[in-house]
């Protein structure tokens, strides 16, 4: 009987090792998101971009437009297939859960403006920037 527990107390060691995988660490996931493009220069004119997204399930974190200004998006859930985020500088599109409009006015500031938006999905952080030409 000694044995058996001596035994079965190994085996049960070395099922515990092999099972152990330590190439991921806890809370890192994948990219679930798969954007298009992450870096976007357009002109100082009006323009329209589209960005699509392999995934489904992500939602906007935040937008930073040109001076840092951090836009309030508390009044839009961004977790929905269809919204419409407009400002008087720039908007954002999203459609059919897999594509983001994102359209900018035309840039007379003399300086380049660049709109960041972070995208999150579960634990997985990503984002895009569309960077506007001075005019």
């Amino acid at each position: 009987m000694k044995r058996f527990i001596h035994v079965t107390f190994l085996l049960f060691m070395i099922l515990s090792t092999i099972s152990c995988d330590k190439s991921t660490i806890d809370g890192e996931w994948d990219d679930n998101i798969h954007l298009s493009e992450k870096n976007i220069t357009i002109s100082a004119e009006a323009t329209t971009v589209l960005i699509t997204t392999e995934g489904s399930s992500w939602w906007i974190a935040g937008i930073l437009f040109y001076d840092d200004s951090d836009y309030d998006i508390s009044d839009t859930d961004t977790t929905q297939e269809d919204f419409v985020i407009a400002t008087e500088d720039f908007s954002i599109e999203r459609k059919n859960a897999k594509e983001i409009h994102v359209s900018m006015t035309q840039n007379n500031t003399g300086s380049e403006r660049t709109l960041t938006v972070s995208l999150k999905a579960g634990n997985y952080f990503d984002g895009f920037k569309v960077h506007q030409s001075a005019d």
